[in-house]
């Protein structure tokens, strides 16, 4: 049994399919029938994901070339400034006051040629962080020393994996201390929910959107306490710190090196190429990967590399990444032109090893190298060897070197489990605190126009749109069926079939049915719209039916259109606000031709969007209600639950809740 809810103007429950259905009539088998036929040819499938594809490609090469504008290095260091403040923005902003560390060392392994510290800080109140620190224990090198920051890429078992381990071995031996901590839902950070790793991450990205914040804010803010705690060591020399990782670590790395001053050098291993090749590839990366809005100011993978220039980067590459090798090379030619341009292109260089996707010896020592060159100012440390290099990957062998206290030795907490300590809070009760103050804050009701605005609903008729009749036919009881395609300057096209009875009934407004899984599913709305006389539409949204191909299904989503929602988001967009112009459109034109604003009946998810036309134009849409919807915001913020991109208006929660548009 369905549930029915109808907006006019708030959301009232009422059962949809309570009354006894009639018998199939040859009208409803007719309807079904025509239902079941694409309206569009079988090569528009892809046309949405293909249409934003070619968006974000322009948006990609757009970052580039505002750099390249830059007619002087004055131009261009106050360009390095604004882009690095407006990303800050976009990521959420951070908190102004930083909240005690309250670091403690809960025990000391001590290694051949050096120590190793499970330590536990806070970077947020009652939220910690437990972390590896590896701290040289030679007579050839003195305290304090430099210190590298290790962020982990998504290995289960966070800072126990043996190639982080490795790489705080291998720093240590080189007279440098290195700190490793777990990420959220990693190693030892697991936050109560069911799903861990990147499928965590989502779910965290996903909420924080809906507040204006991020994952990577989340993250970044992790490894900015994690240097503030570096900088409490007598034995650290806080004038000398660095960062490498690899994997989601080199994304972190880059994202660090982005906006974090006091970084002096740095090394992000197997995540740098251009965003729109990888996304090619593999789709759009983890939430921590998508900062929304962020290419509208400027900020694809090169930016990443210029927003603190001239600091000095090693690029780390492996020729058979996932991340595409082309496209690696073509984002380090192009930052290290613009650091030729400017007379330091010294500072910027690659090491690209054979094989897969991973952080190899070949790539940990020349990182480790590379810290060497530029923490402790030693122009021989760097060898730049690249056959040296690779030949250690072939020679090398886990259990003939020393590769760190992993395997559980790691482990720093009560049970291995952060939840244990007591008084432990979530990066959840950080949202729900956060929503709690913006609700507090809340003044008034919100305005239509403010909606519009934070969900980047464009207003019908203005884009060119242009409305192409395909056919028409008769389907029975003097029933005229007619294919529509509607086509956008940006190259989305979508389907729509109108069912017209002979005369119409007086006075009853045209429906318009939508929804996120196939026409056919709204067969039941269309008969029962035939049968009261009335005007019915059935239209497939971006993303949905018809075009709801996509070029690879984002962490195995069950929303076909999460991958379009994600790209959309980091060009500044969400896809509700995409549909609800959708549906404005075909409002619009049903309205002209039949004289009243339409009723939508949304299915699904695309009941958020319907809500959001009916509120900003309801001269056009009159009623809107949804079958089977999403929870509210807020709900799912309560309760932790997973939402998808798809449902998410940036930033919208401080301001309403969809349900209550």
């Amino acid at each position: 049994m369905r549930r029915l809810l109808i907006a006019v103007p708030f959301w009232v429950a009422v059962n949809a399919w309570a009354e006894v259905q009639p018998p199939e009539s040859p009208l409803d088998a007719a309807v079904r029938a025509e239902l079941a036929v694409r309206t569009l040819p079988e090569s528009a499938k892809k046309s949405s994901i293909d249409a934003v594809f070619a968006e974000l490609a322009a948006a990609d090469t757009a970052c580039n070339e505002a750099w390249l504008r830059c007619a002087t290095k004055e131009a261009f260091l106050a360009r390095t400034r604004k882009v690095r403040e407006d990303f800050i923005r976009a990521l959420g902003g951070f908190p102004e006051k930083r909240c005690p560390l309250n670091a403690k060392t809960v025990a000391v392994v001590k290694r051949d040629g050096y120590v190793v510290e499970k330590v536990l800080f806070e970077s947020w109140p009652g939220i910690h962080v437990p972390a590896n620190l590896f701290l040289p224990d030679n007579p050839n090198y003195a305290a304090p020393y430099p210190a590298i920051l290790l962020p982990c890429g998504h290995s289960g078992n966070g800072k126990g994996s043996e190639g982080y381990q490795r790489g705080g071995v291998l720093a240590a031996q080189a007279g440098m201390a290195c700190l490793i901590y777990d990420p959220y839902d990693q190693g030892e950070r697991g936050q109560g929910v069911r799903s861990s790793n990147v499928h965590a991450h989502n779910r965290i990205g996903a909420l924080a959107a809906l507040l204006g914040g991020s994952m990577a804010r989340f993250r970044i803010w992790d490894g900015m306490r994690a240097l503030d705690y570096l900088e409490t060591r007598k034995e650290i020399d806080a004038a000398r710190l660095g960062v490498m990782g690899n994997s989601g670590g080199g994304t972190m790395s880059s994202l660090l090196m982005a906006v974090e001053p006091r970084l002096k050098a740095a090394c992000p291993s197997c995540y740098i190429s251009t965003y729109t090749a990888a996304a090619r590839n593999i789709g759009p990366g983890d939430a921590e990967q998508n900062t929304f809005g962020q290419f509208p100011v400027g900020v694809n993978n090169a930016s990443f590399a210029l927003m603190q220039f001239p600091l000095p980067i090693r690029f780390m590459f492996s020729h058979s990444d996932y991340f595409p090798f082309k496209g690696s090379q073509e984002t380090f030619a192009f930052v290290r032109a613009i650091a030729a341009k400017y007379g330091m292109e010294g500072h910027y260089g690659m090491t690209d090893v054979d094989g897969p996707h991973g952080w190899k010896e070949s790539t940990r020592t020349s990182s480790v190298e590379w810290m060497r060159r530029w923490l402790y100012g030693d122009k021989d440390a760097f060898k730049h060897d690249l056959e040296g290099y690779r030949a250690l990957d072939k020679a090398f062998d886990p259990k003939a070197v020393d590769m760190g206290i992993g395997n559980g030795g790691e482990l720093v907490c009560p049970g291995g489990k952060v939840l244990n300590l007591p008084g432990e809070r979530t990066v959840y009760d950080l949202m729900r605190e956060d929503y709690a103050a913006a609700v507090k804050a809340r003044t008034a009701p919100v305005s239509p126009e403010t909606v519009r605005r934070l969900a980047q609903i464009r207003d019908p008729g203005g884009e060119n749109v242009v409305r192409k009749e395909l056919s028409r036919k008769k389907a029975g009881d003097g029933v005229e069926v007619v294919r529509f395609s509607y086509t956008w300057p940006n190259g989305v096209i979508l389907p729509v079939v109108l069912f017209a009875p002979q005369a119409p009934a007086s006075g009853k407004p045209p429906v318009l049915a939508i929804g996120d899984d196939g026409k056919g599913g709204r067969a039941g709305i269309v008969c029962r719209a035939l049968r009261e006389g009335r005007v019915v539409a059935v239209a497939d949204l971006t993303g949905n039916g018809e075009v709801n191909g996509v070029h690879r299904r984002f962490y195995h989503a069950k929303e076909n259109e999460e991958e379009i929602a994600v790209l959309l988001y980091v060009l500044g967009r969400s896809i509700v606000g995409v549909q609800a112009g959708e549906i404005l459109e075909i409002a619009q034109d049903l309205k002209a031709k039949y004289g009243t604003a339409v009723e939508v009946t949304a299915f699904g998810r695309c009941g958020i969007a319907a809500a959001h036309a009916r509120f900003v134009r309801p001269d056009l849409v009159s009623v809107a209600a949804r079958i089977d919807p999403p929870s509210a915001w807020a709900h799912a913020l309560r309760k932790a639950e997973r939402i998808p991109f798809a449902n998410v208006v940036n930033g919208a929660l401080r301001l309403y809740d969809w349900v209550d548009l």
